[in-house]
This record gives structure tokens, C-alpha cells and sequence, in this order.
């Protein structure tokens, strides 16, 4: 009897002293409804709200898709009580109330989705795909620039169609302009030069143009 009457008192004093899991759960998120990965949601309270001191400090970390879970021990005395979560430098308010949560198992639920009011970091991926993105207009515009600056000229357009253009020179007898390859001819049939004459002095000509190297 005295066994019996033992195992009572200890049930009940245990169902006396533990206390319900209240649980807040939900997404956290930025303005563009990208998830705020692995960052730590803190527990705050006003200045001296001291029935809010025991949930002072409590914490947990959103996870991949910005999920996260705050498990809090809860008493009958507790609802009504307000919380202060803090996520990256800004605050989120939250009462504690049980008739505004679901419940199982004698364990309370609250959804309380966060969206922050600051822009996603730039991710390193994102920077690179810019710079990149960047450097390529970049060589793409110079190229073009100098694309469009030959093409200005006729030997620009020869050599854009794949044609070398044809050197040219200046008869030394009447300063006429003359491809290379005709100026021997243009010694014979205009300056009336025999054939030798006409090529020695044309090859003395080439030779006094050919750059020094």
C-alpha cells in the first residue's frame, strides 16, 4: 500500500513540474522570398520585461530553405508573454498565446513565417557571372570599334573580305602612283625604258623602300 501510495505522489508531482513544449516555427525569408540560410534567430526582451528574462537568450538557426524551429518550455503563466526575435540586425515581435496556437499531445504550435526588409547578400557565384558577363561586352565593344574603324578604309574592307591589298609606290620619273608589281611595266609602256633598265631601277627603288630592321 505504502509502495502504491509512493508511485501516486511521484506521477502527480511530475505532471505538477513538467511544463509544455511551446514550439514557433516557420520560414524566414528576404524581400525577394530567397531563404536566409543557417542564421541564428535570437530571443530578446524589452528592458525590464522580467516574466520575458526565461525565454532571454533561447536560439536556433534556420536551416537550408529558411526553416527553423524554437522550442520553448512552457507554463500557464507564460501566456500572453511577448517575445523579441532577432534575425540579422532586425527585430520580430511575438505574444505567446495558446488560444492562437495548435496543439498536440499537450504541446503547443505557433507559425510565425519572417520575411526580412534587407537585400540577399550578392553571392561570390553571382559576383563572378557579372564580372564576367562585363569583360566579355567589353572585348566584344573594342573589337567592334576596331572592326568599324577598318572597315572605313578600302584596304580595312580588302582585308575584312580576305584579300591582302596590293602595295603601291611612286614612279620616281613622273610621281605617279603605281601598284608594285606594275611599275617595271610602266617604266616600258609609258617612260619608253627598255626591259633592263626598267627592272634595275625598279629594284633599286624596292630596295630603298624595304624598312631598315
Amino acid at each position: 500500500m505504502r509502495i502504491f501510495n509512493a508511485v501516486i505522489i511521484i506521477v502527480l508531482a511530475s505532471s505538477v513540474v513538467a511544463a509544455d513544449a511551446y514550439t514557433i516555427y516557420g520560414t524566414l525569408k528576404y524581400p525577394n522570398n530567397t531563404a536566409v540560410q543557417y542564421e541564428e534567430i535570437l530571443i530578446e526582451c524589452e528592458p525590464h520585461a522580467y516574466d520575458c528574462a526565461k525565454f532571454s537568450g533561447e536560439s536556433t538557426m534556420s536551416d537550408f530553405g529558411g526553416g527553423y524551429r524554437l522550442e520553448l518550455a512552457y507554463d500557464e503563466g507564460d501566456d500572453g508573454i511577448e517575445l523579441i526575435l532577432s534575425v540579422k540586425g532586425e527585430t520580430f515581435k511575438h505574444k505567446i498565446s495558446i488560444d492562437n496556437a495548435s496543439q498536440s499531445e499537450g504541446d503547443y504550435y505557433s507559425n510565425l513565417n519572417l520575411t526580412l526588409n534587407q537585400d540577399p547578400p550578392v553571392s561570390p557565384l553571382s559576383a563572378g557571372f557579372v564580372c564576367g558577363t562585363l569583360f566579355f561586352i567589353l572585348v566584344f565593344a573594342n573589337v567592334a570599334v576596331r572592326t568599324g574603324r577598318r572597315l572605313m578604309t578600302p584596304e580595312g574592307r580588302q582585308r575584312f573580305q580576305g584579300r591582302s591589298p596590293m602595295p603601291v609606290t611612286t614612279c620616281k620619273i613622273c610621281n605617279g602612283t603605281v601598284r608594285r608589281h606594275l611599275l617595271v611595266r610602266h617604266l616600258i609602256v609609258d617612260h619608253g625604258i627598255p626591259p633592263e633598265d626598267a627592272g634595275a631601277l625598279a629594284g633599286l627603288q624596292f630596295s630603298d623602300e624595304r624598312p631598315d630592321d
